[in-house]
């Protein structure tokens, strides 16, 4: 940090003695800056500073706090998340063969018909995946928590721990919430972080260096830490060009229209209590000391303000005119300003997370929103924003720590990957005559209704012709 000082003349033409304004700059970025760049302290700097743990933004220590107020109160942007979650979720895990996941299609191909998976590898690793820590979490909670964070906060931690004690061995996943883990600076001669600080004490953002951090080194490498426990940590981020310890969300051009959104309910909800804006000024004239003065203002507050105290009456009976009360009424009326203002946040939330407004369940003029237009944008969203999260997460996360897993455990995971099968937010169920498809006794039994018998079907086909 550093204070720069800027002179202004504001002088005439008979010379008038200079002013000196003093402006607070914060890493040479103006003001309204600051709240906008996501920035790291240079190679140079680091290398310099007493600073082990680099925290995410430099330039605002609580940005997660604030990311994280967005998230869980703007209504579209949670919503989103929510969704991208489910969507990637899809129907499930499924086994594929390992040479499946190759870049390469012509590698694909070639090595097909070399994996040859076991129904007992299935069998066994379904049981790992069935319970992957101490908690008892299945592979689905971890893969909810890590899509979760890396949605909100663009980075996502997951520590991986491998146990021998004589000739038991047990493999654990854990997803770490965001706020403890921090990148430890890398060393003089590397540019990459090699370890993840590890501390609840992070989340109390003034900390720079916790009096015990954990840091365990960046996966695929597994450090010792005695009484036969190894350790790693795998970080996921979404990239962003100006930064090497951290990622950003992806929806982080939408961080001002949806912290708008979240605070046009805040107006109004302060608007009900009367306390973000006046909307009266009231002066009473009379003789009253201050005590009494006090109880007058009190009694006006609790008659005139808060839920149920709107549109009442003040009347007054005087016989003095001099002595009415003087009530000037303060009219803000920001209804149609609101309203286009929060329909301009929930475009450009929608925008920036390259969502569609149908997916989102809000309505379009002039459109009627079909089953068939559901699934078509479903599948660019799918294609777009749902597959490249996937295969971010199976080929960084989940199939490199089956490997490594089935190595450690000695089973037969060596032809086995995993992918995700995709699901579809509307079926085509409806779109479909059921009575080209079923039977009439096949329809009555959907609905709860005894099959008929043949009288009364002979009787239907009569009364039918």
């Amino acid at each position: 940090m550093q204070r720069k000082q800027t002179a202004i003349n504001r002088g005439n033409a008979k010379g008038e003695s200079k002013k000196n304004v003093q402006a607070f700059a914060g890493f040479g970025l103006s003001p309204f800056l600051a709240d906008d760049i996501f920035r790291e302290p240079t190679k140079q700097n680091l290398d310099s500073s007493v600073i082990e743990y680099i925290p995410f933004s430099t330039l605002d220590y609580w940005r997660l706090d604030r990311l994280q107020a967005i998230c869980n109160n703007s209504v579209t942007q949670s919503a989103i998340i929510q969704q991208t979650v489910n969507y990637f979720m899809g129907d499930g895990y499924y086994v594929v063969p390992r040479s499946s996941m190759n870049v390469l299609p012509s590698v694909r191909l070639a090595e097909a018909q070399k994996d040859v998976i076991s129904i007992d590898a299935e069998i066994s690793l379904n049981n790992w995946l069935m319970r992957l820590n101490p908690e008892g979490e299945n592979i689905d909670e971890i893969t909810v928590k890590t899509i979760t964070d890396f949605k909100s906060f663009g980075n996502a931690f997951l520590e991986l721990t491998r146990i021998q004690v004589g000739n038991t061995k047990v493999y654990y996943i854990r997803n770490l919430p965001i706020t403890w883990c921090r990148p430890k600076k890398a060393s003089e001669n590397y540019y990459a972080p090699t370890h993840i600080g590890v501390n609840s004490e992070f989340e109390s953002h003034y900390y720079t260096t916790p009096t015990a951090p954990i840091d365990l080194p960046i996966f695929p490498k597994f450090d010792d830490f005695g009484g036969g426990v190894e350790k790693s940590i795998i970080h996921l981020k979404n990239y962003e060009p100006t930064l090497m310890y951290w990622g950003i969300p992806d929806w982080v051009s939408a961080k001002i229209w949806a912290e708008l959104e979240y605070r046009i309910p805040k107006f109004n909800q302060s608007k009900f209590e009367n306390g973000f804006t006046p909307s009266a000024i009231i002066s009473l004239f009379g003789s009253t000391n201050e005590e009494e003065a006090q109880q007058v203002v009190n009694a006006m507050k609790g008659c005139f303000t808060g839920t149920g105290n709107n549109s009442k009456m003040f009347i007054q009976a005087l016989r003095d005119e001099t002595s009415k009360a003087d009530v000037q009424i303060l009219n803000n009326n920001y209804d149609g300003e609101f309203t286009q203002l929060q329909k301009l946040s929930q475009e450009s939330i929608i925008s920036a997370n390259r969502w569609t407004v149908a997916l989102t369940g809000l309505k379009t003029a002039g459109s009627l929103g079909t089953n068939q237009q559901i699934r078509s944008e479903f599948d660019i969203v799918y294609n777009t924003v749902i597959r490249p999260l996937q295969r971010m997460f199976l080929g960084k996360f989940l199939n490199p720590v089956i490997q490594d897993a089935n190595k450690f455990l000695g089973n037969n995971w060596n032809s086995i990957a995993l992918d995700i099968s995709k699901g579809m937010p509307v079926s085509f169920a409806g779109d479909i005559k059921i009575d080209q498809i079923l039977t009439q006794d096949e329809q009555r039994a959907e609905i709860g209704f005894q099959p008929l018998s043949n009288q009364q079907t002979e009787e239907i086909n009569d009364n039918t012709n």
